[in-house]
């Protein structure tokens, strides 16, 4: 081992390396205030580090040797943690479903590491010669084709995230999955090494940023959209015709907070903020944008669609503790959005004065 192999292995590793370490300081300092979101980034970061160190192992001490079951040990370890890394990125993407449909993600890569485990006791995956190289048996495609899976899962979640005008996170996840498969492509065609390690290691590092990013658009109680967000939208819709604003006000949150504690005034918050995005239509969006005023801004979406998820959230109202006025407003052609705004105010406050009874509001 000379200099020409202490320098390939800097080549290789350098780049995967430097952005591991980044990465892993910027989950430790963020920790703090994004203390979920670090938790499932955790997991791709170990898992990077992991597959760095038996990749390493695998190519610069085992490579062109048989060396038994240590070889196959590698493998198998390699084989598996790419698969895992894939899955942790779709735990991510499916963080907020519900979990019986999280642990059939896991079925496929538990399927692939049975598979892979029968190469220390069959010929049915992969062996290794006398002079070292990979023998492959009728099975030794297994983890490409699950690879190839849950790429197209991923790319599929991405599209999905469409519904719901999430169109950034579209770009981010079917933009990494094909990067992966690109890399997976080009370390298995061209025989190269470390392509996939560093293109992993973008993947997670800009899907970090992206959720990073996400967050402080949130609004941090309820989840939906936060004030400056609905700001930061709002002025891109000047002078549009496909615009509709629905205005929405809690009643009595005072009394809730002032009879009940300003812990049930922010469950009745966060329950009615629930009720809201449950009945949301494709190209919706809810913001918060006071302690108890939201808005819904819908672009594109159909007169219809709007008109039914009104009906649907008083539905639900009904059928909740709590109240809460509707008002909404169609922009015109050449309007601001400031005056469809004020005019959906305008709606929501005549709501609210008949639900109290024609009393005055605030």
């Amino acid at each position: 081992m000379g200099d020409g192999f202490l320098q390939e292995i800097i080549e290789l590793n350098f780049l995967p390396l430097g952005i591991l370490l980044f990465m892993g300081l910027y989950l430790w300092f963020n920790n703090a205030y994004e203390h979920e979101l670090t938790r499932y980034f955790l997991v791709p970061l170990i898992l990077l580090a992991v597959l760095m160190i038996d990749d390493n192992i695998d190519y610069y001490f085992l490579s062109g040797k048989n060396v038994g079951v240590w070889h196959v040990l590698t493998a198998v370890i390699g084989y598996n943690v790419r698969i895992a890394l894939m899955v942790s990125l779709i735990m991510i993407e499916i963080r907020n479903v519900q979990r019986k449909i999280k642990y059939l993600v896991f079925v496929p890569a538990i399927i692939n590491l049975l598979i892979t485990c029968c190469a220390f006791f069959t010929h049915w995956v992969f062996w290794y010669g006398e002079d070292g190289q990979i023998m492959r048996g009728p099975l030794s495609y297994t983890p490409h084709v699950i690879s190839f899976l849950y790429a197209i899962l991923l790319i599929t979640i991405g599209i999905y995230v469409l519904r719901f005008g999430r169109w950034e996170e579209c770009i981010i996840v079917c933009l990494a999955t094909t990067l992966s498969v690109v890399g997976t492509i080009v370390e298995t065609v061209f025989k190269l090494r470390g392509i996939l390690i560093g293109v992993v290691a973008m993947d997670a590092t800009f899907f970090y940023l992206y959720f990073h990013i996400e967050h402080f658009k949130m609004d941090v109680l309820t989840g939906a959209l936060n004030r400056v967000s609905f700001y930061a939208d709002s002025n891109k819709l000047n002078g549009r015709n496909d615009v509709t604003v629905l205005s929405i006000d809690l009643n009595d949150l005072k009394k809730i907070n002032d009879t009940q504690g300003h812990t049930a005034g922010d469950q009745a918050i966060c329950e009615v903020t629930r009720m809201l995005q449950n009945h949301l239509k494709r190209g919706c969006r809810l913001y918060r944008v006071g302690g108890d005023e939201f808005v819904i801004i819908c672009t594109g979406t159909k007169k219809e669609l709007v008109n039914a998820m009104e009906e649907e959230l008083q539905e639900s109202m009904k059928a909740s503790p709590y109240v809460f006025a509707i008002g909404k407003a169609v922009m015109e052609k050449g309007e601001s959005f400031e005056k469809v705004y004020v005019r959906a105010d305008e709606e929501m406050y005549k709501n609210k004065k008949a639900l109290k009874g024609n009393k005055e509001v605030r």
